[in-house]
């Protein structure tokens, strides 16, 4: 199984969101994401990153970009939060996440915003595709949630209208990232497809066992789907100390050019 390892730092151990438990009801300012941080541990992660995507791949060919795990729980919803907000803030472009976790979605608790008027409302015909999109705080990044809770995502990610709705989503903007489900546990994200130039599969270390990821990557591959690479999430708890950034001093730096701004 051949296929780019991408390592990131320990997205949600060092940014605080593993241990939280965030609802629908939570108030914004407790939202991980309702406020991006630039000199974060996981922004500087996902810099680099994104610069090894445009380095592997260019970044003129790779405008839709999907984000899978084997598994639950893996942290795809966290790594696709901070890929949008990366590409949205650094490349200075038009990007939206797209919740396509229809069976547990997680962006719109992530942003501390309402999960209403989304994905499913589209595709069931209920709203237009242009009355759903939500703001942030990041200028160029808009958010479009998983929508009303439904009985049939996979019938409705068959449907004709799942092309139009892409299709009508990537003429408002320039990047697409898209948090979908993970690959084992149902199909949607392999209808998903078409739709995307590439695929990012998250895996988090220590926990997935090789053999399941394998299993994913060769069920995305038989979909189609053009795989850049591997996240590595959770390193700090299986890998060696000097692959903590704090170990750097990082955390210093930051305090410290704080401190000379005032």
């Amino acid at each position: 199984m051949q296929v780019n390892t991408i390592q990131t730092h320990s997205i949600e151990t060092n940014t605080t969101f593993e241990t939280k438990t965030i609802t629908a009801e939570t108030p914004r300012h407790r939202a991980p994401f309702a406020n991006f941080v630039d000199e974060s541990p996981g922004a500087n992660e996902f810099r680099r990153l994104y610069s090894k995507l445009k380095n592997l791949y260019g970044a003129a060919d790779m405008k839709n970009f999907l984000v899978t795990s084997s598994m639950m729980s893996e942290g795809k919803s966290t790594a696709s939060a901070l890929l949008a907000c990366t590409i949205a803030r650094y490349r200075n472009t038009k990007t939206i996440l797209v919740d396509c976790d229809l069976r547990r979605p997680r962006v719109h608790q992530l942003f501390g915003i309402p999960k209403e008027e989304g994905v499913a409302d589209v595709l069931t015909g209920t709203r237009k595709l242009d009355t759903c999109f939500k703001r942030t705080s990041i200028e160029n990044l808009r958010l479009l949630t998983a929508g009303s809770i439904v009985d049939n995502p996979t019938e409705l990610f068959n449907s004709p209208r799942l092309r139009d709705l892409f299709s009508e989503i990537k003429f408002y903007f320039d990047t697409v990232i898209v948090d979908s489900p993970p690959v084992i546990p149902v199909t949607d994200t392999l209808i998903l497809s078409p739709e995307m130039d590439g695929a990012l599969m998250v895996v988090k270390a220590g926990e997935t066992h090789k053999e399941v990821v394998k299993r994913a990557v060769d069920m995305m591959r038989n979909a189609g789907f053009n795989i850049l690479g591997v996240i590595i999430n959770n390193q700090k708890a299986v890998l060696p100390y000097y692959y903590d950034q704090s170990y750097y001093g990082y955390k210093y730096y930051v305090r410290d050019e704080k401190k000379k701004k005032q």
